[in-house]
Formats: C-alpha cells, structure tokens, sequence
C-alpha cells in the first residue's frame, strides 16, 4: 500500500535535484543564497531557495506532476513556466536577477 500512496505524490527525480543542487552549490558560495526546502503533495513538488531565512523563500521551482511543466516563480511572482528544468536552471542562473514593475 506505501508503493501505491508514494506513487501519487509529486516528487523531484534524483537526476532534477542533482542539477538544482549543482547551481545551488555555486550560488550559496557566493553567498547569494543561503538555504533551501523541498515540501511535496499530490499535485506538485516544491524546491524554494532563500536568500535571507527572516523574509521566507526568494525563488521557488514548482514542479507540476500532472502537466508535466516546472514553473520558476521569485516572491510569488512567476518568471518563467517551461516543460524544461534545464531552461529553469539557466533563467537562475543570470546574475542579479531583479524584477521591473
């Protein structure tokens, strides 16, 4: 029954964490980033990045299970939706990303 519960949940493959990780291992070098989470549920998988722990996540890489789609969103403000993560990772890694009202 546990195989059947895990299957329906949303959840990041080791090879997507690697890359995540990868870029994230670079930023947090630099000390522009400084900590992350991962939450799971049945419609999505959730990797927020912070880069102070006071103001809650900056970045956030929503994996959406069911669309098949990754969506990159900074302060819940979407940036980017593609079908893939390495397109995400590339958008991350612009230097000083800032959003223009």
């Amino acid at each position: 029954m546990n195989n059947l519960k895990y299957k329906k949940t949303a959840i990041f493959e080791k090879r997507e964490i690697y890359k995540i990780m990868e870029l994230y291992s670079k930023k947090i070098s630099i000390g522009e980033w400084k900590d992350y989470s991962i939450s799971f549920n049945n419609e999505y998988a959730i990797f927020s990045i912070y880069r102070s722990l006071k103001y809650g996540s900056s970045f956030q890489i929503k994996k959406i299970r069911r669309r098949g789609v990754y969506i990159l969103t900074f302060q819940n403000r979407t940036l980017t939706i593609s079908d893939s993560l390495n397109k995400v990772i590339n958008f991350l890694k612009k230097p000083n990303l800032m959003i223009i009202k």
